[in-house]
């Protein structure tokens, strides 16, 4: 915040013009002290040099030179590996001041090391929310949020952790554009033509199709959405005569999963 109460832009989103007034601004991780790493490395790497000019200054003409050269070698290998950290370190925290997102009224912007990318709501396409739970011999140790934003162009944009707070982030972005992703949806289906989420189509004549798997309508004895899967199950037959799909690789998840509970009625799981 400025001293208005106002939110402090990034630099590099005062070029933003035509999506209206700033609704939340979205900054990168850093580290409390991000130089730290980058000079001690630096300082150690000098250090080594240190080392290894004293190595020739009192062995020189004393041992055998590729004795000399052998021991003096170790400390320039040191060397070069904490500069090589040192560069690391500050390539590391240069692409992280870069990164960031700022949500409009009348859409977002997002900023990487690749540059800037501005788009009103009505250009956003298609949402891939992938959220994985991650396990260390059965004890959990964090939660990942990958979230990939197409337009129509597909052209995409990709926030994950490293921007803080990215699931609010997401929310914004969800909840702004999936009335518009929906109608779009919803009026394909209407109208007869197919309408593709990733490996789910659906279309009024033809069914669901999973795959390679294709199913009437009226063959649809369950739709349920668990434990991260979307499955179809066949009347007359168990589920191994279903099909299912990944409801984390599955754009538009949410508008699918409102088409089909309209459809055929959606169970979920715990």
């Amino acid at each position: 915040m400025n001293q208005d109460g106002n939110p402090t832009i990034p630099p590099q989103f005062n070029r933003v013009q035509g999506l209206g007034g700033v609704v939340q601004v979205f900054t990168g991780k850093t580290a409390k002290w991000p130089w730290l790493g980058p000079v001690f490395f630096l300082l150690v790497g000098l250090g080594a040099l240190a080392g290894a000019a004293l190595v020739f200054w009192n062995k020189w003409g004393v041992y055998y030179y590729l004795v000399v050269l052998r021991e003096a070698g170790l400390w320039v290998a040191g060397a070069l590996l904490s500069f090589a950290l040192a560069a690391g370190g500050v390539w590391g925290t240069y692409r992280t001041r870069k990164l960031g997102a700022v949500v409009y009224e009348n859409g977002f912007s997002a900023s990487n090391q690749k540059g800037l990318t501005a788009w009103p709501w009505e250009q956003v396409e298609y949402v891939v929310a992938t959220v994985t739970r991650h396990y260390t011999n059965g004890i959990y140790t964090g939660t990942s949020h990958v979230y990939t934003l197409w337009n129509g162009k597909n052209e995409k944009v990709i926030l994950n952790d490293q921007i803080k707070d990215v699931e609010a982030l997401y929310e914004h972005i969800e909840n702004r554009t999936y009335p518009l992703r929906y109608q779009r949806a919803a009026d394909r289906y209407n109208s007869g033509q197919a309408v593709q989420f990733g490996q789910v189509t659906i279309s009024k004549g033809d069914g669901l199709h999973i795959g390679k798997k294709q199913y009437a309508w009226d063959e649809i004895e369950e739709v349920r959405i668990e434990k991260g899967m979307l499955s179809v199950k066949k009347k007359g037959g168990g589920w191994f005569s279903g099909a299912s799909a990944g409801a984390g690789y599955t754009p538009n998840l949410m508008v699918l999963l409102n088409i089909l509970d309209q459809v055929v009625g959606l169970k979920s799981g715990k």
